[in-house]
Formats: C-alpha cells, structure tokens, sequence
C-alpha cells in the first residue's frame, strides 16, 4: 500500500506501539502492525521515533534495522563499499531523463543514518552531506513501511509539513520506491524529488517502480 498525502489536512492522533506479543511476535511484526492499522499511523509512530518521542517504538525501529539478515543484505549490495561495488550512475542519470524529475538517488538506510549510494541532478552539481541523520530522512520511511511513499505538495501533508527537508525548502514534492534483496530485506530507496510542488502521475510512477527493478537487478544481480 502506498502512502499519498492528497487526503487534505485530516490529522491522526498518537499511537502507542503494539503490546509486545508474549508468543513468536518479532520486532518487524510489531512495526508492520503499525502501518497495518493505518499507513498514517506509521509514518507518525517512526517519524516519533528518530526524533525521540517514543522510545518503545525507537527501539524496535532500531531492531528492525539492525537485523542480521536485513545487515547482510546492505553489506551484500556493495553499496557501503569505498568505492562501491556497482556504479549505478548511468541509470540514475536516464531517470532524470525519463521521467523529467530534477534529482534523482538511491539511498541506503542504516541503523544510525541514511547514506547516498548514487545521486544525479538535472542541473549543476550534487549539493549536501552524503549522508544524513534518520531524523533528517525521508528515505526511512518507505523504507520501514515497505511501500511507496508519494507526496506531491510536503507542505499539505499532515505528517511531514515540518519535517526538516520541508522546512529547509529541500524537497517539496518525493517519491521513494523501496528497495530489497531477494529475500525481501528492504535496504533502501530508489527515490526522486524536486523543491516544487509536482502532482506524480500515474505513469510516472509506474515508471520509477519500472526502473527500481532494473536498479534492484544491478544491485543483486538478479
């Protein structure tokens, strides 16, 4: 399920995490449920917790991150190396092409941050810190989530109106596609955005989903 914020300005009260399930309940289990009660309901309990205001939830956030397996995975992508196992460039450059966004990256999201793996802009030179704090990040929550995330105006979204990228006037319109080995370990996001509103179209994003295959297949060598 994707998240769109083209649902006005309706607000969504606090959740408490899930109470920890005495049986075979995991840390993925507890945050997925979540965002099964509703997908606004995730994005404000994570968005909760990498700003240290929940720290149930942050704590099985941090878990769910630091899976061995989902670890594995992040290491196994070569994307963390110096320099990185695969070059992704080209392909992140088309996307400015094809699908006429002005940035373009894939982001990676470890326990503690978000690193960039490969970014493209469609003018000038890639400005920031190739890394970033998890509060500072909007990759972690496709990320968490599973799902696409799509915001068209961040300005009338009812979760991410403050969030710091909003506010530093960074990104105003984002769509992040998430992205996972074979076994299903989500270890980043093939994403785009712009600093204006931009509505993301159906074939838009039919088409990032396309090519996030295409980035999942050099990454993995599926």
């Amino acid at each position: 399920m994707s998240v769109n914020p083209d649902e006005g300005e309706n607000t969504v009260d606090p959740v408490d995490e899930p109470a920890p399930d005495s049986g075979t309940a995991t840390d993925a289990d507890r945050l997925a449920a979540l965002f099964d009660t509703s997908p606004e309901a995730g994005l404000l309990a994570v968005l909760e917790a990498v700003r240290g205001r929940n720290p149930d939830v942050a704590r099985t956030l941090h878990a769910v991150l630091s899976d061995p397996a989902r670890m594995r995975a992040l290491k196994d992508s070569g994307l963390l190396d110096d320099p990185p196992t695969h070059n992704l460039d080209e392909t992140i450059r088309l996307t400015i092409d094809a699908v006429g966004v002005p940035h373009v990256a894939v982001n990676l999201i470890t326990p503690e941050e978000q690193a960039t793996a490969a970014i493209a802009f469609r003018s000038g030179s890639p400005e920031g810190p190739g890394t970033r704090s998890l509060v500072d990040s909007l990759c972690v929550l496709p990320v968490v989530s599973g799902s696409p995330l799509i915001i068209d105006d961040i300005a009338d979204h009812a979760l991410l109106a403050d969030h710091p990228t909003a506010v530093s006037g960074e990104v105003t319109a984002y769509l992040g596609i998430p992205l996972a080995d074979d076994e299903g370990h989500v270890i980043g996001t093939f994403c785009a955005w712009d600093s204006e509103p931009h509505h993301w179209s159906s074939a838009e994003v039919q088409l990032m989903s396309d090519l996030s295959i295409l980035v999942q297949e050099l990454i993995f060598g599926r």
